[in-house]
């Protein structure tokens, strides 16, 4: 316990985050941020949304939304200021401490929190489970250090790592009121489902594949053991209603946000069905090591076709039997629970649902590609269980394991040259030959610690460089264009003016240093009514009714509108809203917009430029907004 505490400390102390808010810099040539590796541009997700919005808190002490947005509470898991918010989203309340710590402490302590939670409790949870200490670290190292994982700025973890905790103090609850100690027992167990109830936040579909296998493993186990089978039903009741209660007074706090979260056209009412995915996406994941050196893929970009470890899953199965023999009750019910789960989610990644698929609950809002991205973590773990009931494997049984891995990792690893042109032989057969050899020593000698090691060491080497480690804030608040946004959000909060912007890089400028806005990232869904200054009569709502998306203005009206036309509003891609409206149409509305900030000159009689600065290299020019006449 004692390494990641202090490794948390050192990180918060520091400064150091996985961001790459270096992306947006004032002068690309001479960033401000002291960083060890590059920033990449395809974590839009993080840099040019999470971090501003995390930012932003920092300066306001509470979440914020664009004005035509509803509050972001139920997706960031930070609260605005709501009670039940608060005690649910309580890693989110570092945040709102910007008044009186550092921010770049505060941002770095905020994001490495959940790390924090993993490597305190997976380990530990998962010899609950049954693990071996060798392999529940194998565990972690397997999902940590998985290149979904990697490449998609950690976001798994924030979830596997509340999951866990979660589930590990029902553990700890269980053991309190077992000893009749029910003060502490119950306070755990609350604590526990706080942790668990956080899954039905964030993002949803990733909580069903990554989550939610763990948590039902972890129920499982529990209720399996005879000797205090009905301490474990209240433990898992009392930290059940608790959750619920809080969750409810969550829901009540933004039922606006939740409302219009579910009706919009996209993501809300969408629904898909289980479609066979690429085999790279399934099992390709071994041979992702140098993705961080390739340039962008011909499919998708780096984050779109990684993956976790699915084939734990194939390696599993081969040594299922000899385990089995080994398992007590709850332990095969753990072993069973995330076999079962590993496979339905597997099965919608591999095989076509057709229409049946979009009216199974919960699974009708997974994408399949997010399914194959992530099957592999519930595979990781049930492996970890699998093995740690062998007392050691025959040299058949590991070369069993061995080549079935070789044959799957191959047929995997040599279809990502479809998208990865400059993957070449040399290095398909590299990672299909390491993986063959360390499931051969990991099934041989599942009880020592070497194999692991080896492992987690190959693992570090293929990934260590897929992420920056930026310490501090950077240019977003330390430049001088960071300087300006600042004492114009000063001036905002004083006055009650709202800016707009008309690119995404700008959007995050303002909202990083706390600027107002009207544009912005609508995460949770639209304001009918405030978006009906604009379309008055929902001619656009297909458009506009939208989440996780960028809202962004444009003041030219698109080819072929009619001149008094007040705003054309369109929806360029599924992650972007546009507002095409002239300026003085802009400030005849009640939006309240005061100020544009704009990459080019504006020519208006509704528009005066009242300052310029520099961003990302470009001039930027400020306008202040003037009803005509």
């Amino acid at each position: 316990m004692a390494l990641p505490l202090l490794g948390y400390a050192v990180v918060t102390l520091t400064g150091a985050t996985t961001s790459s808010l270096g992306q947006l810099r004032q002068d690309p040539a001479t960033p401000l941020a002291h960083q060890w590796g590059t920033p990449l541009p395809i974590r839009e997700d993080e840099w040019l949304t999470q971090t501003p919005i995390a930012l932003e808190t920092l300066v306001h002490g509470a979440a914020q939304a664009p004005y035509l947005s509803q509050a972001p509470d139920l997706v960031d898991q930070i609260s605005s200021g709501g009670g039940f918010s608060s005690v649910l989203f309580f890693d989110g309340n570092l945040l709102r401490l910007g008044a009186w710590l550092p921010d770049a402490m505060l941002f770095a302590a905020y994001s490495a929190f959940p790390w924090l939670l993993l490597f305190l409790t997976l380990p530990r949870l998962l010899r609950r489970l049954g693990a071996t200490r060798p392999m529940s670290w194998l565990g972690v190292a397997l999902c940590f250090l998985a290149p979904a994982t990697l490449w998609w700025s950690f976001t798994p973890i924030r979830i596997l790592g509340f999951a866990a905790a979660g589930c590990y103090l029902l553990f700890l609850a269980r053991d309190q009121l077992a000893a009749r100690r029910h003060l502490v027992g119950v306070l755990l167990a609350g604590i526990g489902g706080l942790c668990l109830a956080r899954l039905a936040s964030f993002y949803v579909p990733w909580s069903l594949t990554i989550g939610v296998p763990l948590v039902l493993a972890s129920g499982w186990y529990l209720v399996r053991e005879r000797a205090d089978r009905r301490v474990s039903l209240t433990t898992i009741g009392v930290g059940a209603v608790i959750a619920v209660a809080v969750f409810a007074g969550v829901l009540w706090e933004n039922w606006a946000a939740l409302h219009a979260e579910l009706t919009t056209v996209y993501p809300g009412l969408r629904r898909v069905t289980g479609q066979p995915q690429p085999p790279f996406l399934l099992f390709g994941a071994p041979g992702l090591g140098d993705l961080e050196d390739d340039p962008f893929p011909v499919l998708n970009n780096q984050s779109e076709i990684s993956s976790a470890f699915l084939v734990c899953g194939v390696w599993a199965a081969v040594v299922w039997s000899a385990a089995r023999r080994a398992a007590t009750r709850p332990q095969w019910a753990a072993v069973t629970s995330l076999a079962v789960l590993t496979v339905v989610i597997t099965s919608w990644a591999a095989v076509s649902w057709g229409v049946v698929g979009e009216h199974v609950p919960l699974l009708n809002a997974l994408q399949s590609i997010r399914a194959a991205q992530t099957a592999g973590y519930p595979a990781a773990l049930m492996l970890c269980l699998v093995l740690s009931r062998l007392e050691a494997g025959t040299a058949r049984q590991a070369g069993y394991a061995a080549v079935l891995c070789f044959a799957v990792t191959a047929y995997g690893v040599s279809d990502l040259q479809r998208t990865l042109p400059s993957l070449g032989l040399v290095q398909v057969w590299v990672s299909v030959a390491a993986v063959a050899a360390l499931v051969w020593c990991l099934t041989r000698w599942p009880r020592r610690a070497w194999p692991v090691a080896a492992t987690t060491a190959l693992l570090v080497v293929a990934g260590y460089n897929a992420n920056p480690v930026v310490f501090g804030l950077g240019d977003l608040r330390g430049s001088e264009a960071a300087h300006k946004m600042h004492a114009y959000a000063v001036a905002a909060e004083a006055d009650g003016s709202r800016w707009v912007a008309v690119v995404p890089e700008d959007t995050a400028l303002l909202a990083a240093n706390g600027v107002p806005t009207v544009t912005g990232y609508q995460r949770t869904g639209p304001v009918v009514s405030r978006w009906e200054q604009l379309d008055p009569d929902h001619t656009y709502e297909e458009a506009w009714n939208r989440g996780v998306s960028y809202v962004l203005m444009a003041f030219t009206l698109p080819e072929g509108s009619p001149e008094d036309a007040l705003a054309v509003i369109s929806a360029p891609g599924p992650a972007l809203i546009s507002i095409a409206i002239l300026p003085c149409r802009l400030a005849e509305t009640s939006l309240g917009v005061t100020h544009v900030l704009t990459p080019y000159v504006m020519h208006s009689r509704c528009v005066r430029e009242i300052d310029t600065l520099t961003w990302n290299g470009q001039p930027r020019y400020v306008y202040e907004l003037v009803r005509d006449g």
